[in-house]
């Protein structure tokens, strides 16, 4: 009998064990295993009517990140399928919004009642319909206002994000900020990083460098490596000529495989963070594939 019993307090011990190392083991690969995060920028409202479009980059490309715009709120009933279908492959959509005037608004106004349509659209729409955050593209640096004072329009911009991440917070939304590279380079780069500090969770960088994309935003990996923001590196898709895009500020010449490669680079810099991978945007990147299938 006593035997019996301590042979059976034998194997119970070798199966906890068992389960111990098994778990470290797991535990460890977790630990060390790199998430790789890849967005997709789409400026068309319209896009909500079409998610089987929207899939169908994400299947090619591995989009895990979804940012819709949604300045216009679009119908109700298609946004919450369309966001549904995304969540159905595990892709995470955020509402894309925001406008130049927007930044120089110190109390953030028409950004917060932008923010509380956002609030409002969740508060009725199933788990699977909500937006799980907000990507803000403010751009007031490029307004020739900011360019005589760009300190007084920083500080009213940061005042202005401020309190629109306030109240994303209050709310539940994750908030992405889409800055330009250069804030450091006008010698911005305390309003650079009180911006990464207070204003965000995600900091997602417009990277028009090409050939130059990891010694152009080492400021900001910098700081969100220092404040445990995620980081972004937004590549330019569009043709050359649009919007006064050179060749060594868009990648429609260079290829996808090509803006790959740089985003492994940049990943392999900046080892200590994540680097999530977004295209600018949706209808350049269509446009390659399909002439890249039709080679």
């Amino acid at each position: 009998m006593k035997q019996n019993k301590r042979r059976t307090a034998t194997v119970v011990y070798i199966f906890i064990f068992m389960l111990t190392v098994s778990g470290c083991v797991r535990k460890g690969k977790e630990q060390d295993k790199v998430y790789q995060e890849t967005g997709m920028f789409e400026w068309s409202e319209e896009a909500v009517c079409e998610p089987e479009e929207a899939l169908y980059l994400a299947k090619e490309l591995g989009i895990t990140k979804w940012y819709q715009e949604t300045n216009g709120m679009t119908e109700v009933e298609a946004t919450g399928k369309f966001v549904k279908a995304l969540h159905n492959r595990k892709i995470e959509v955020y509402a894309l919004l925001g406008a130049v005037e927007w930044g120089y608004e110190e109390d953030g106004a028409t950004l917060l009642a932008h923010l509380e349509k956002i609030v409002q659209y969740n508060v009725q729409s199933s788990e699977k319909e909500k937006f799980d955050g907000v990507m803000l593209d403010i751009e007031p640096y490029i307004s020739d206002s900011w360019k005589e004072n760009p300190e007084e329009y920083m500080d009213r911009y940061i005042s202005c994000m401020k309190k629109g991440y306030k109240f994303a917070q209050k709310n539940h939304l994750r908030t992405a900020i889409c800055i330009p590279r250069h804030y450091d380079n006008q010698g911005l780069t305390s309003g650079l990083e009180e911006l990464i500090k207070e204003t965000c969770d995600e900091v997602a960088v417009m990277n028009y460098s090409c050939g130059n994309e990891i010694e152009a935003i080492r400021t900001e990996a910098a700081l969100s490596e220092k404040y445990g923001k995620e980081l972004h590196c937004i590549l330019e898709f569009q043709e050359v000529g649009k919007h006064g895009l050179t060749e060594n500020k868009t990648y429609r010449n260079k290829g996808i495989d090509n803006a790959k490669e740089t985003w492994e680079k940049l990943q392999k810099e900046y080892k200590n963070i994540n680097v999530t991978r977004d295209y600018h945007w949706s209808r350049p990147v269509r446009e390659m594939l399909e002439e890249k299938n039709a080679d």
